[in-house]
């Protein structure tokens, strides 16, 4: 059914577990990293980082034309972001996200990450880099940029700085432990899944980090699609998009959403590693590869954020699913929440026509942090520097749903 009317997007389909993606593990050698530490000067704490964020992040939406917030429910908070960041074309938010309130790791300061993406040119080179926002002070955020990268194959007798930018198209971000989980893409195809760690935040100082990124994070790991990448069908092939943590469930399990602006799409879980020595890795069989354990199929499309989330009581995950019907209603999107087990999706209505297209347009990522039942998410609206970073209750959303 077409997001463009009135239609829903119907309930979740269960579909057997192995009718999703199955992703090759691939780790960046040790010795490789600890070289490149070395290179690059150590590791720095992340309350460093935060510690230099130079860019201010004004609350009370100054900077939210129409649209660029939603409509129904209305943000609790809501903030703009550098005016030079706001304006700058060459680079698009595509993600939100925190991490758990359990991770004390992290000490008292309150963190959030939204990850942006540089569409890449006629050779297919992008990039993808981070902003660490320091959420201290609700009232004056303040963030710093990272540049995402990949270590470079070591060659005797060559001097390099000892990374590359990550060369493709970033769709979605996750926080769990201590690293980054982020989903790329690949003009040509290749769809893959690249692990970052917070514990090897390197200074950009020097290198090659020409987007003006004072740090630097290099890949540890990755997971590649065994099959096809990004082709019709359910066995083998997906387009990965939006990733979220479901807090609500234990153990946590890493969510995904496939990205497909026809047809079908397919929701996945995966279940993370339980050794210590693998925190925030993927749970891989004796072969390497990671196995969904859950998939279920939605006739929602253009999915741009994914959050499952089980309420207290509840036999089934609820599923929000932030969609992006790009010209549709004038670009808001709409916020889709849905469960197995029910007919129909729901959502909230707002207008004249009482449609669901409620959510802010151009909204990309979708992150909830337990701690403030709140549901994050940042908007990329159309006009003069329009992009957001907001929140809304989760509460209030689930109060609006019809």
């Amino acid at each position: 059914m077409s997001q463009a009317t009135d239609d829903t997007p119907g309930g979740l389909q269960r579909l057997p577990a192995a009718a999703g993606p199955v992703l090759r593990e691939e780790a960046v050698p040790w010795p490789r990293l600890d070289a490149l530490a070395d290179r690059l000067g150590g590791a720095v704490p992340l309350r460093t980082v935060l510690r230099e964020a130079e860019h201010e992040m004004p609350a009370g939406g100054d900077c939210a034309g129409e649209g660029a917030l939603p409509a129904e429910p209305e943000a609790a908070r809501s903030y703009c972001w550098d005016k030079a960041d706001a304006l700058d074309e060459d680079w698009t938010p595509v993600s939100v996200t925190a991490p758990a309130d359990s991770d004390r790791r992290w000490g008292e300061d309150p963190v959030i990450v939204s990850a942006w993406t540089r569409t890449g040119d006629a050779d297919g080179a992008g990039s993808a880099r981070v902003a660490f926002v320091d959420a201290g002070d609700p009232d004056r955020l303040t963030y710093t940029w990272g540049l995402l990268a990949l270590p470079t194959p070591q060659a005797a007798g060559v001097r390099d700085e000892g990374y590359r930018p990550l060369g493709a198209e970033l769709r979605g971000m996750v926080w769990y432990q201590d690293k980054l989980l982020a989903t790329v893409g690949r003009p040509g195809g290749g769809e893959t899944l690249h692990v970052f760690s917070l514990d090897r935040v390197h200074r950009a100082s020097g290198t090659r980090a020409d987007d003006g990124s004072r740090f630097v994070l290099p890949a540890v790991a990755s997971y590649r699609l065994r099959g096809d990448a990004c082709s019709e069908g359910d066995d083998g092939s997906a387009c990965l998009g939006a990733l979220s943590v479901d807090r609500s469930t234990s153990p946590d399990p890493l969510v995904a959403a496939e990205r497909r602006d026809e047809g079908r799409s397919r929701l996945w879980r995966y279940s993370f590693s339980s050794y210590q020595d693998r925190a925030g890795l993927l749970s891989v069989d004796g072969s390497g590869f990671a196995r969904p354990v859950e998939s279920y199929r939605t006739e929602a499309t253009g999915i741009r954020g994914v959050v499952a989330h089980r309420p207290e009581g509840a036999a089934e995950d609820r599923w929000y699913l932030a969609a992006d019907p790009r010209e549709a209603q004038g670009g808001r999107g709409a916020l889709w929440a849905q469960s197995a087990g029910e007919r129909t999706a729901s959502a909230a209505r707002c207008g004249d026509y009482d449609l669901p297209f409620c959510w802010a347009a151009g909204a990309r990522g979708l992150a909830y942090r337990s701690g403030t039942g709140e549901l994050w998410g940042v908007a990329d609206a159309p006009g003069d520097g329009e992009r957001t970073l907001f929140a809304v209750p989760l509460r209030a959303v689930d109060a609006s749903l019809e």
